[in-house]
């Protein structure tokens, strides 16, 4: 409890009022995280507790870009990367939000082309990541090791009226570069990085393909959940990440034909998507695919 008030004494004494503001959603209107004792929601395990959620627009730059909405919580403790679609459905689930308007929210997940699949929890369990991601026709869930090794470089900016610091770091493939603000006492950040004396604020790979941005940060509305789900696989990262990139990123070439039950189409500008089964979406797009981690 009292790392706690320490945690939420520092980042108000950092955080300026115009940086905390709440985007107009009717899951996040809540100036306070709904205590632990409360969050008890079917469908959902409690990871921890969110204080803060910071959102990121995520880029791929290929030939076009795409842009993902995404969104960080955290906490004392652990902290929660996903896409902003997926955390909406788990908020308006906590914040007791009528049925339509959560189904609502579970059929723009389905309908998503741009959207980002890994559900990434830092620190959990302690010193390490799970990932929770689909490779269709099933959904799975590793661990990794969340250590990475960093170098500090001379690069200042400014992001959010925030002062930042570079640092780099090789990961999964890629060369990192990412801007943290020491004046933001969490060492967590986007996606799977993270480990530096300050909340990592922006990162791109070398290439300038793939490029996450923090664009807003405000008081969480949603404790650090996970939704349950007894067909999850576990698996290794390693044995996923190749699986997944062989794929090219077109998941039906995954899907050998006596799984299929069921498959519902669905079509929209951007391409569409598929649903298999009854419960794993795939999204097909028109564009360029590039992983986040090469190996």
């Amino acid at each position: 409890m009292v790392r706690q008030l320490l945690f939420t004494a520092l980042l108000a004494l950092f955080l300026p009022a115009s940086f905390m503001v709440y985007a107009q959603d009717p899951a996040a209107t809540s100036s306070k995280a709904i205590p632990p004792e409360k969050a008890k929601v079917a469908g959902y395990d409690q990871i921890g507790e969110a204080l803060y959620e910071v959102i990121y627009e995520y880029s791929i730059q290929t030939d076009t870009t795409d842009t993902y909405t995404t969104i960080l919580q955290f906490g004392t403790e652990q902290a929660r990367f996903l896409d902003y679609l997926a955390y909406r459905v788990d908020s308006l689930s906590f914040a007791g939000a009528p049925e339509d308007l959560i189904a609502k929210a579970s059929d723009d997940v389905d309908h998503s082309t741009f959207y980002f699949e890994p559900v990434v929890f830092q620190n959990w369990p302690e010193g390490s990541m799970t990932v929770d991601d689909i490779l269709v026709p099933g959904t799975f869930t590793y661990s990794e090791d969340m250590a990475h090794e960093w170098t500090f470089g001379d690069g200042e900016k400014e992001i959010c009226g925030y002062p930042c610091q570079e640092a780099k770091t090789s990961y999964g493939g890629r060369e990192w570069t990412v801007w943290f603000a020491p004046s933001i006492p969490s060492n967590v950040g986007p996606w799977k990085l993270g480990g530096l004396p300050g909340l990592i604020m922006e990162a791109q790979d070398a290439e300038g393909i793939h490029h996450f941005t923090a664009t807003a940060l405000r008081k969480a509305a949603c404790p650090i959940v996970r939704v349950q789900d007894a067909g999850r696989d576990k698996t290794q990262r390693d044995r996923f990440i190749q699986r997944k990139n062989a794929s090219g990123g077109n998941s039906l070439n995954n899907i050998p034909t006596e799984s299929i039950t069921s498959i519902s189409v669905f079509k929209n500008d951007n391409g569409g998507t598929i649903k298999v089964n009854g419960r794993v979406t795939v999204r097909i797009t028109n564009h360029t695919w590039v992983p986040l981690e090469l190996e």
